[in-house]
């Protein structure tokens, strides 16, 4: 009976925490069909699924960034400002508290803890600030936003390693060397650094401009795994404007960020079977698919330019995601060993208690195997609606109203297209922003 009742309170939490399959399924139709207003009406729906088993008191970070989000998409610049700004302060508020807590003392596993965010959904809260301050004006907020991405990078290489030692300290049985960790090697932002280069050169900075240009080239040469393409070529005539000319940049964000799923690892332990290997469960970062292939930019004066890839942001939120990782691999570990020593030592002591049950142990073993593969489920809380790329162009214009038409392709042909009117001074920032999250 008590094993029936522990089963039933286990299954009833991890299913809690858990979610509906479909919870998302209304505000994924309104983001793919770019009817931004459908997807935010959704996505606040108090009685809608989301709300119920996403939106949780423990997942307001989510709530947050995935509202921030989708507004900016709908245009919706200062909405979007305060809900990421909001976003933003929750993740350095759960990440203080996580690392005075004693790491490794957790019953259960992650899912119990208020989501805490990852440090590619923190640097890109401040990318699209920026945009949103921007687009409002304020070009002075869009670079306050931008030095705070790049002071973040200057930390994120060291933020867990306090709490990693910490494990370390209290969990003696745990070998590093034989669980899967690596370091991250992503230290500098190229769409930062671009969209510095151009907020510098529209207020007039040209000598912190030129900084950030030197800074993106970098970016590249620091982090190739995640920089496999080169350097978009418009990149390098952004510095050099001719007088009596305006410059028209055009940013374009596609596809949407990656999604967290389940995978398994056994690390064999030194306790009489079936307690000899602890199984842990931990989340793997995955990219989804992506329609969108290439984009064009048109003028109505019949010039084109080609947007290329300045940074592949699905490839930027695997790559920070190994420090976090590193961290939840050695927490998940120090638990499952725990619990397994304790499983394993409970089995002898019924063994030894309960003379002429041979079984007894085997059976207390045994059951308390299930309890602790069962009780480590992974946390794959991830936000929804960032974007997987960011892709960029720039054409040197004689100043004047122009309608710009960029055109998304996928592998058969025209996907979606976007006009927008604007007029193109000379002197100033004239960025124009596109979206096909398809």
């Amino acid at each position: 009976m008590l094993t029936a009742g522990l089963s039933a309170g286990l299954f009833c939490l991890l299913l809690s925490c858990a979610g509906a399959p479909d919870a998302y399924a209304r505000i994924d139709a309104g983001v793919q069909a770019g009817s931004y207003g459908n997807a935010l009406a959704s996505l606040e729906d108090e009685e809608g699924p989301a709300r119920k088993t996403v939106y949780t008191s423990k997942n307001q970070i989510l709530f947050y960034l995935d509202r921030g989000m989708i507004s900016h998409y709908a245009g919706l610049y200062s909405d979007s400002s305060q809900d990421l700004q909001t976003a933003e302060q929750l993740i350095e508020d759960a990440f203080t508290r996580s690392i005075s807590q004693a790491i490794g003392s957790y019953l259960v596993n992650d899912n119990v803890k208020d989501y805490g965010g990852e440090d590619y959904e923190d640097l890109y809260i401040n990318v699209f600030n920026s945009l949103n301050y921007y687009h409002r004006g304020d070009l002075e907020g869009s670079l306050v936003e931008i030095r705070r991405l790049n002071e973040k990078l200057n930390y994120f290489a060291d933020k867990y390693q306090k709490a990693k030692d910490k494990v370390m300290e209290t969990n003696q049985q745990i070998d590093p060397g034989r669980l899967p960790m690596e370091a991250s090697s992503f230290s500098n932002s190229a769409l930062a650094r671009y969209l510095g280069v151009l907020f510098y050169r529209g207020t007039g900075r040209a000598d912190s401009a030129r900084v950030d240009y030197e800074e993106l080239g970098n970016a590249y040469s620091l982090a190739p795994a995640v920089y496999a393409n080169p350097v978009p070529s418009s990149v390098e005539d952004e510095l050099s404007v001719p007088d009596g000319m305006g410059r028209l940049n055009v940013i374009a964000f596609t596809g949407l960020s990656p999604v967290k799923v389940p995978e398994t690892i056994y690390i064999p332990l030194p306790f009489p079977a079936p307690n000899n290997a602890a199984r842990i469960s931990l989340p793997k970062m995955i990219a989804r698919p992506q329609v969108i292939q290439r984009a064009e930019a048109v003028l109505d004066t019949g010039e084109r330019f080609k947007l290329e890839l300045i940074e592949d942001m699905s490839a930027v939120a695997r790559e920070t995601f190994k420090s976090s990782y590193g961290l939840t691999v050695l927490k998940t570990a120090a638990r499952a060993i725990t619990k397994t020593a304790a499983s394993a030592a409970l089995a002898v002591a019924a063994s030894d208690n309960k003379k002429g049950t041979d079984g007894l142990g085997s059976l207390v073993g045994f059951l308390g195997r299930v309890y602790t593969e069962a009780s480590e489920q992974p946390d794959t809380r991830l936000s929804r609606y960032f974007p997987a790329y960011a892709l960029v162009g720039g054409i040197n214009l004689v100043p004047g109203d122009y309608k710009v038409t960029v055109n998304f392709y996928g592998s058969g042909g025209l996907v979606y297209s976007e006009q927008k009117e604007m007029t193109v001074r000379e002197n100033t920032l004239n960025l124009e922003e596109f979206v096909c999250l398809k």
